[in-house]
């Protein structure tokens, strides 16, 4: 330099130690993990996976889609933000507002192959349900239309583990027969996972179980041994939880 900036003196011949320029720090990028918020609406739950965009999973039966709407305003999540709708598994308390929601959002509704025809012609219910309480519920009888559940046609058919990259959330869906043969679990970054109707509870803050009704029990059990090899901290069901991951370990781990 030949010559002192205005107004800032020089230190040349003064007696006084020269500051050191202050050292500049560079910048940190933060990063965000994907954030879950749950909807309740009465006896299920639908879930918001909200990263670089935002996708929904599961849509609450028939009429819910206002207080989906309602939970992502509180949320500060606006409709045109949602890039998918994703269906866990054909059963219209899962895809009962799905239809409306893409009128609303814009966003492709998408499902496993396995349950998409079941979902196109509204069906509810399983043929085979397991366990004590459901063989006292077979008087209601078989598979049946559920009056005013529609019919939903899925934009976007899953037939494997798939990225959720191209929708702008960092995760995966992971096929998890049982519950029903095109039953799906989300793995979101972070250690979260959304298993839709792979678990349940029986009250809330309960403990995990399988499901009531299953259409295979020996495919569900697999299907949550493949999951927990994920080693996912959180666990979100559609009844019930969320769930420690060891928890969900504890009491399926070794295969019961």
């Amino acid at each position: 330099m030949t010559a002192a900036d205005p107004g800032m003196g020089s230190s040349a011949g003064s007696g006084q130690a020269t500051r050191a320029p202050a050292r500049r720090t560079e910048s940190v990028a933060v990063r965000y993990l994907p954030a879950v918020i749950s909807v309740p609406l009465g006896p299920t739950t639908a879930f918001v996976v909200r990263d670089r965009s935002a996708i929904l999973i599961d849509t609450g039966n028939p009429g819910d889609e206002m207080a989906i709407l309602a939970a992502m305003r509180r949320a500060c999540i606006r409709p045109d933000e949602v890039s998918l709708i994703l269906v866990t598994h054909g059963h219209p308390d899962n895809y009962g507002s799905a239809d409306a929601l893409r009128e609303l959002t814009g966003a492709p509704v998408a499902v496993h192959e396995a349950d998409a025809g079941a979902m196109r012609l509204g069906f509810d219910g399983l043929r085979f349900p397991a366990g004590l309480i459901p063989r006292l519920m077979r008087f209601a009888g078989g598979r049946k239309t559920v009056p005013g559940s529609g019919g939903v046609e899925p934009d976007i058919v899953v037939r494997g583990i798939a990225d959720l990259a191209a929708f702008g959330v960092r995760g995966r869906i992971v096929p998890t027969p049982g519950h029903t043969s095109g039953s799906i679990s989300v793995l979101v970054a972070g250690g979260t996972a959304i298993v839709g109707d792979l678990l349940s509870a029986l009250f809330p803050g309960g403990r995990p179980r399988l499901p009531f009704r299953m259409d295979d029990p020996a495919a569900a059990r697999r299907s949550l041994r493949t999951l927990l090899a994920f080693g996912p901290e959180r666990v979100y069901g559609a009844h019930g939880g969320p769930w420690r991951g060891t928890e969900v370990l504890r009491w399926f781990g070794n295969g019961r």
